[in-house]
C-alpha cells in the first residue's frame, strides 16, 4: 500500500544475506589481496588479476567455497538495487581489508592520489560527498588500521 512504513523502507537489506556475509570464509592470501574503487577500479583490478596468477579480488575469494558462490549468486546476478545491497557489501569490503596482510594492491581513480583542486575530488554519483566509496569509508581505513598490511599499492605506487 502507498504511504505505508513498509513502502517508505528505504534499506531493504535481505538479513539472512548480511548474517552469511558475516560468516562466509574469506582465505585472503598474503600479499595478494586486490581492491577496487569506481568503474575505473574495477576494470583495472579485474585486469591486473586475469594477467597475475594468485591474486583475488573479493569477487574471485566468495566465489572460491560453496558459502561464498551461495552468496555470490543471490547478490550479483539479480542486479538488486544498491540499496538492497550496500551493507552487505560493506560487510564484505570490511572483512577483506581486516584479513589482509603483507601488501595490499588497490586500483581506481586518480582523484584519490593526485594533488588537484578539492572540488574534483568529489565523486561522480554525490551530490557534494568526497568521501563517497566503499574503499574509502570501509576499506583504506582498515587497511590503516590494520597491523598485518605491510604495503599498500595503489594503481601500482605506493599509497602514501
Amino acid at each position: 500500500m502507498a504511504g505505508s512504513p513498509q513502502s517508505r523502507k528505504r534499506f531493504t537489506t535481505d538479513k539472512n544475506l548480511l548474517k552469511l556475509a558475516t560468516s562466509v570464509p574469506l582465505r585472503a592470501p598474503r600479499d595478494r589481496v586486490v581492491l577496487y574503487a569506481e568503474d575505473v577500479g574495477t576494470v583495472a583490478a579485474a585486469a591486473f588479476v586475469k594477467a597475475n596468477a594468485g591474486y583475488a579480488r573479493l569477487d574471485e575469494l566468495l566465489q572460491a567455497t560453496p558459502a561464498g558462490r551461495q552468496l555470490w549468486d543471490a547478490l550479483v546476478p539479480l542486479r538488486r538495487s544498491w540499496s538492497d545491497v550496500e551493507e552487505i557489501w560493506w560487510e564484505l569490503s570490511w572483512r577483506l581489508a581486516r584479513s589482509a596482510s603483507g601488501i595490499v594492491n588497490v586500483f581506481g581513480p586518480a582523484r584519490l592520489v593526485s594533488d588537484r583542486p578539492l572540488s574534483e575530488f568529489r565523486h561522480k554519483y554525490s551530490t557534494g560527498c568526497y568521501a563517497n566509496t566503499v574503499f574509502e569509508k570501509v576499506e583504506l581505513p582498515e587497511l590503516e588500521a590494520n597491523p598485518n598490511v605491510t604495503r599498500i599499492l595503489y594503481n601500482g605506487k605506493p599509497f602514501a
